[in-house]
């Protein structure tokens, strides 16, 4: 049921069985509205159009099409829909966990880190993204939200060539790094270049200790519950979503 048109079954004086049954197919088929014609509406209900009619003038309109009208307006409201108990979903085992590891993340995302990562995107103009693997998806990610918000990004991977970031590290002011382990050579190659021609580093990792976080100006660490990274890269865990979702709170709290 609609909760925006749930008003209409309480105004109606001594409505008949007939007449209630047609307001409550029109609760329950919102879309309807406007989209269906009295003598429809009439055989959808098995009433007559004289007692759709009758309805009408009942609720106070001068006849359907003011109805209709008075519906739309309430439609054009917030929409709310009412949950039925017996159609909620069952959640998924691991939900409860899931929800912890973000939770645990967010312990170590500070306020700090956050204004620090709302500096850089509020002063800086040009980024330069990398990853390597399953991490490539996520930093391509955040380099198609940072070209959004107006940024020049760019992003590359152990794909290109080395000479491609050499040749092109200098025009960029962050360099944005996405590792789970922390420890992938490629990527700490690229920091390494980062840091000496003064670009800001910037790392997602897991939250164990790895060589990349040691090297990063601003670094974030996600919970990642499987016990090591190599041997449970194929697995499906919480580390991806967790990722997505740092992702877009900086964003958001950067840009709101």
């Amino acid at each position: 049921m609609d909760n925006r048109l749930a008003t209409l079954l309480t105004r109606g004086a001594s409505m008949t069985r007939a007449e209630y049954r047609v307001l409550a197919h029109l609760t329950e088929h919102p879309l309807l509205v406007g989209n269906i014609t009295v003598r429809e509406l009439a055989q959808a209900t098995f009433v007559s159009t004289a007692t759709i009619m009758r309805l009408c003038q009942k609720l106070g309109f001068s006849g359907f099409s003011e109805f209709i009208w008075h519906c739309k307006q309430l439609l054009s409201d917030t929409p709310h829909i009412a949950p039925q108990a017996e159609s909620l979903p069952q959640l998924p085992a691991l939900f409860n966990q899931f929800i912890a590891n973000y939770q645990q993340t967010f312990q170590w995302v500070t306020e700090d880190k956050r204004q620090q990562f709302s500096a850089l995107l509020r002063q800086k103009e040009s980024f330069f993204l990398y990853g390597a693997g399953f991490s490539y998806l996520f930093a391509e990610y955040l380099t198609k939200k940072l070209q959004v918000l107006g940024k020049t990004a760019f992003i590359s991977g152990p794909g290109d060539s080395r000479n491609i970031f050499l040749s092109n590290a200098a025009r960029y002011q962050v360099f944005i790094a996405v590792s789970r382990s922390g420890e992938t050579e490629q990527v700490l190659d690229k920091a390494r270049i980062a840091q000496t021609i003064g670009m800001t580093v910037v790392a997602f990792t897991r939250a164990s200790a790895n060589t990349l976080a040691g090297m990063a100006d601003l670094h974030f660490a996600l919970y990642d519950e499987a016990v090591h990274y190599a041997a449970e890269a194929a697995g499906v865990t919480s580390f991806e979503s967790n990722l997505v979702l740092l992702m877009d709170l900086l964003l958001l709290e950067a840009t709101g």
